[in-house]
């Protein structure tokens, strides 16, 4: 057979091992599989499958399990990826079936040694030209019914994070917050300098570049930031808008004392850096060293100065007088990330809310300690349980009531933001006790 598409679709494959065997984020894995790729048009589509089989990994193996004689787990990895791959497209996609299952049987015999190869590329055949035939007639939940697990189906979601939203909001919301977890976000760029100037560099490369909400924020429909001479200058940061309005909360004016808490890879950290200025301070805390590099290599590509420290981030920062503003973006679920790393939804558990909810409240308890007295503490996670927002924010009211006063608290989400699902909570911490506030910079 001709290899027409094969590249496109091995890189794809490629995406998805990588996510799945080397636990890598597909923002990062998928452009790394096709970057090589000959056209605009193949790293198109071969973003789109690999994504796209990641959002969709639950529904694709519900209806795998519909035609298959065996469990889908006992079906060997690299051979189950395939599988995903094929049934996306006869499912998803406008693919013609043909070329669908054709090029997914190449691509088994390339997963196995060679004298497997043609057990497997009769396996993988089978098993898509009987979804093929079942694409019709598959059994949906009823959404009157079984309202979960429609939602479930329908927006490839697990059951555990559908049942939350759906007892939160009921069917309708649930669905609109679900269907916007699976939109491509495009991308969105953090002007560094002259914002109207990058996006006219950006208008003349063919990008639909428009502002965004936020006053630095640039938003354009698509495009690599990795292949744009002002990403690798520093002049523009890829950045969703609600990490843009977590720096924002903090109201950092000129000359600030500020400390970013589990600050990799630095995307806040050279934010908070650029409005403290030249006569401001900006520590950074992080507790992998590869992550502290990363954020180094971006205060200089972006040329603002930042201290970072490597350490843990639950030990309170010795620094006498305290800091004008702390920020705290928690280590979380990672669920309002879903339409950039779709595959955080499938690699979380109820159990990963508990322990880390855990985790955040000793974080909090040393963010702060390291308020001075007149400054500002934020706390932020890119999720929406509650267990991790709202509750970890009553929480510190009522542990530090004396100390902080509630200044803010938002949830973002897809279907009504068009931002990562980020929580943000502000306090003020009084200065009652401790004579008069100290102002940015003094």
């Amino acid at each position: 057979m001709s290899d027409t598409g094969l590249p496109a679709r091995r890189a794809a494959l490629t995406a998805l091992t990588a996510v799945e065997e080397d636990g890598a984020w597909s923002n990062l894995a998928v452009p790394a599989a096709v970057g090589d790729l000959a056209s605009d048009q193949d790293r198109s589509f071969a973003s789109h499958l690999a994504y796209d089989t990641l959002r969709w990994e639950g529904m694709l193996d519900w209806a795998l399990g519909e035609v298959l004689s065996r469990p889908l787990t006992d079906v060997e990895p690299s051979l189950r990826r395939v599988l995903r791959l094929g049934a996306l497209q006869l499912l998803r996609t406008g693919v013609p079936p043909r070329a669908a299952v054709d090029t997914c049987v190449s691509l088994a015999r390339e997963q196995v040694p060679a004298g497997r190869a043609k057990g497997a590329g009769g396996f993988v055949n089978g098993v898509l030209r009987a979804l093929g035939r079942r694409v019709e007639s598959l059994p949906w939940p009823d959404v009157e019914q079984d309202p979960v697990a429609n939602l479930a189906r329908t927006t490839g979601h697990p059951r555990w994070m559908v049942t939350d939203l759906h007892r939160r909001f009921g069917t309708d919301r649930a669905r609109a917050i679900l269907t916007a977890d699976n939109e491509p976000p495009g991308l969105t760029l953090r002007a560094t300098g002259d914002r109207d100037a990058l996006i006219a560099e950006l208008q003349d490369l063919d990008l639909a570049a428009t502002p965004g909400a936020s006053a630095v924020a640039v938003r354009a429909r698509g495009g690599d930031p990795r292949r744009l001479d002002a990403v690798r200058d520093g002049r523009a940061v890829p950045q969703d808008e609600a990490s843009m309005r977590v720096v924002e909360a903090a109201e950092v004016r000129p000359g600030a004392r500020v400390l970013d808490l589990c600050a990799g890879p630095g995307g806040k950290a050279t934010y908070l850096a650029a409005l403290a200025g030249p006569t401001g301070t900006v520590v950074a805390v992080e507790q992998h060293p590869h992550r502290a590099r990363l954020i180094e290599e971006a205060a200089a590509r972006q040329g603002v100065d930042i201290e970072v420290r490597v350490g843990d981030a639950t030990v309170p920062v010795d620094d006498p007088g305290g800091f004008d503003v702390v920020l705290l973006d928690a280590p979380c679920t990672g669920l309002g990330t879903g339409r950039r790393r779709p595959e955080v939804r499938w690699r979380r558990t109820p159990s990963d809310v508990n322990d880390l909810s855990v985790l955040q409240r000793r974080l909090l308890d040393a963010a702060v300690a390291a308020v001075r007295p007149g400054g500002r503490l934020v706390y932020a996670v890119c999720t929406w349980t509650v267990a991790e927002t709202d509750d970890v924010a009553r929480w510190c009211d009522d542990a530090h009531g004396g100390a902080l006063t509630p200044v803010d608290r938002r949830q973002l989400w897809p279907d009504t933001d068009d931002t990562d699902g980020m929580y943000i909570a502000v306090w003020d911490r009084s200065d009652q006790d401790a004579g008069p506030a100290v102002t940015p910079g003094g």
